[in-house]
C-alpha cells in the first residue's frame, strides 16, 4: 500500500487505500462515510457536537483500516466546512488524535485544483480542454482549463447541506426547489461570467454520480463512470425526486440511503449550474478530489494547506 488518503468533506468522509496511480485514477479500496458534518450547523457554520461524535467515529473505523493495510503514510484534507466553521480546532484536534497526522485545511482555490486534476482522468484525450463542476456539501466548484491545469477557477457557497437547509417540507415545495435552482443559476452565472466554456463538462461527486446511478437504474461505479447526462435529464429526474417523501425516494433504485434528504437540493444545485454554463449537458466521473488528492502524493508535490 502506497498511501492512504482522506477527504472530510461537508457531506461525506473518504478513505482511499491507494495500491498504485494508473493512467486512469488511482487504484484501491475507497470507504465513504456519510458524517454530514455541516448538518445542522450554526449560522456562522459551527459544527455540533453531534456532527463530531459522527466524524470521530468514521475516523476510528478508518485508523483502523489503515492499520490493517500495514500503515501507510496518511494525507487528511480538509473541505468547506472546516475551513468555514469557528471550532475547526476541534475538527483538527480530532483527526490529530484519531488518525495521527495533521489535518491539511485547504482553501477553494486547491480544492478546485484537485478536483480537477482527478476529473480529468475522465478523459480519453488527456491534452483536451474542460470544465469541471464539484458539488459538495458546503461548497461547489467550477473550474476550466486543460492539460497543463486550471486556467480559471471558482469555489462558491452552494452544497448539498446548505442549500438543503433551504428545505423544510418532505416532499419539499415546488417554490423551495426552484429557490434553490436560481440562487445557483444566479450565483454561478456571475462567477463564470469570464470563462470560455472549452471542452466537455464534467461533473464529479455524489449528486451526479447518484444521478447516473438512477438513470441506470442501480449503482454501478464502471458503469457510472463517463455516463452522458442531458441538461433535461437532470430536469426529469430532479421533478420525480422532488414529487417523493423522502421513504419514497429511498425506494428508488440507485439513490444510496445516505443520498435520500441532498439529492434533490444537489439536483437543483446542477439545475441552476448547467442553465448558469449554457451546457446542454455533462459526463459523469467517478474520478475526483480523491484521486486529485493521491495525484498530487503520487507525485510528491503534496496537498497545499490554507
Amino acid at each position: 500500500m502506497l498511501a492512504a488518503a482522506v477527504d472530510v468533506g461537508s457531506n461525506s468522509v473518504r478513505l482511499l487505500l491507494m495500491e498504485r496511480m494508473d493512467p486512469g485514477g488511482a487504484v484501491g479500496p475507497r470507504v465513504t462515510t456519510v458524517t454530514g458534518l455541516r448538518r445542522g450547523a450554526g449560522p456562522d457554520g459551527r459544527v455540533t457536537d453531534g456532527a463530531l461524535a459522527r466524524l470521530g467515529a468514521c475516523l476510528d473505523d478508518y485508523a483502523g483500516r489503515i492499520a490493517r493495510a500495514g500503515s501507510p503514510p496518511v494525507t487528511a484534507v480538509g473541505t468547506a466546512a472546516v475551513r468555514e466553521a469557528p471550532n475547526r480546532g476541534d475538527i483538527e484536534s480530532l483527526v490529530g488524535t484519531r488518525l495521527g497526522v495533521p489535518l491539511r485545511v485547504i482553501g477553494g482555490e486547491e480544492e478546485a485544483a484537485l478536483s480537477f486534476a482527478g476529473a480529468r482522468l475522465a478523459l480519453t484525450d488527456g491534452t483536451a480542454a474542460c470544465t469541471v463542476i464539484d458539488i459538495g456539501g458546503g461548497s461547489t466548484e467550477v473550474v476550466e482549463g486543460d492539460a497543463a491545469g486550471p486556467r480559471r477557477s471558482v469555489s462558491l457557497p452552494l452544497g448539498v447541506n446548505r442549500q438543503g437547509d433551504m428545505i423544510t417540507t418532505d416532499p419539499p415545495r415546488k417554490a423551495e426547489v426552484e429557490a434553490i435552482v436560481r440562487e445557483a443559476r444566479e450565483m454561478v452565472a456571475r462567477a463564470t461570467a469570464g470563462f470560455t466554456g472549452d471542452g466537455p463538462l464534467l461533473g464529479v461527486a455524489g449528486t451526479v454520480t447518484t444521478l447516473a446511478a438512477v438513470m441506470i437504474g442501480h449503482y454501478d461505479p464502471a458503469a457510472v463512470h463517463r455516463t452522458r447526462i442531458g441538461r433535461d435529464e437532470v430536469q426529469e429526474v430532479l421533478a420525480r425526486m422532488a414529487s417523493m417523501a423522502a421513504g419514497e425516494r429511498a425506494r428508488t433504485p440507485g439513490v444510496h440511503p445516505d443520498r435520500v434528504n441532498v439529492i434533490v437540493p444537489g439536483l437543483a444545485i446542477l439545475l441552476g449550474a448547467l442553465t448558469a454554463l449554457g451546457a446542454d449537458g455533462l459526463m459523469a466521473s467517478e474520478c475526483d478530489l480523491l484521486d486529485g488528492i493521491a495525484l498530487a502524493v503520487a507525485a510528491g508535490r503534496g496537498v497545499r494547506a490554507e
